[in-house]
């Protein structure tokens, strides 16, 4: 089992959230973003390695979908998803994956994570 499946079966207490692998269609058109949008080839392969284990960030956005870019020209981050009023970032110039929310990128040092698993793990045990 992926660590993403693991912590999406730890913590799935009511199947409140789907574990839907992406198509091969949808991470196509998901690389062609990143290429148009100018995404450094790490961060793009690690969303990439979590979409091919789940498709979006709590059944918010699928990985084709292209309101993930929404707030690069601004604000040079990805918008991954979102649950309740807790938004879910990559941070691209500083390769960070947060936690915040409409109007912070983070809740602070503590909600920046240097892997999608860390975001997870702490969004999961809050």
């Amino acid at each position: 089992m992926n660590i993403y499946e693991e912590l999406f079966d730890r913590f799935n207490y009511e199947d409140e959230y789907t574990v839907i692998p992406a198509t091969d269609e949808e991470i196509e058109q998901f690389t062609y973003h990143c290429g148009i949008y100018g995404i450094p080839e790490v961060i793009k392969d690690e969303l990439v390695e979590y979409f091919k284990v789940n498709n979006n960030f709590f059944n918010y956005f699928s990985c084709d979908d292209i309101l993930i870019f929404e707030w690069y020209t601004d604000s040079e981050c990805l918008w991954l998803g979102q649950r309740e009023f807790w938004s879910f970032r990559c941070l691209v110039n500083e390769h960070k994956y947060t936690i915040g929310d409409a109007s912070n990128n983070s809740f602070g040092e503590d909600y920046e994570f240097n892997t999608i698993e860390e975001m997870l793990a702490t969004f999961f045990s809050t």
